[in-house]
């Protein structure tokens, strides 16, 4: 999966938090971005429109990233390797874990 999506986690309770799964990409040897099997996850607040990641970009600046340890939306990261996942963060329970891999194994 090299484009970020989005998808909605539904809790026990019924509760739903909506997500972007932003897949970490690197260049292979041709320069095309490939999968590296990293994917950050970050709140989504906008009805899970990704207009965002097809505008330009607003500003010609260097370094505007924000740290994962200070974005107020990040919500951690899921690593595939090996034929397994690993989840590393607080704030998805399991339950929300095994959807985003479920679909992340599902749309990669």
């Amino acid at each position: 999966m090299i484009n970020p999506a989005t998808f909605n986690t539904s809790a026990q309770d019924g509760t739903i938090r909506k997500l972007i799964i932003e897949p970490v990409l690197k260049r292979d040897n041709n320069g095309e971005l490939a999968d590296t099997g990293v994917y950050r996850l970050l709140k989504n607040s906008t009805d899970n429109d990704s207009f965002l990641f097809t505008e330009p970009l607003e500003t010609t600046e260097s370094n505007t990233d924000i740290p994962d340890t200070i974005n107020p939306d990040y919500l951690g990261k899921i690593t595939f390797a090996n034929g397994s996942w690993a989840f590393e963060g607080d704030l998805l329970t399991e339950h929300e874990q095994q959807q985003v891999a479920g679909f992340i194994i599902k749309h990669a």
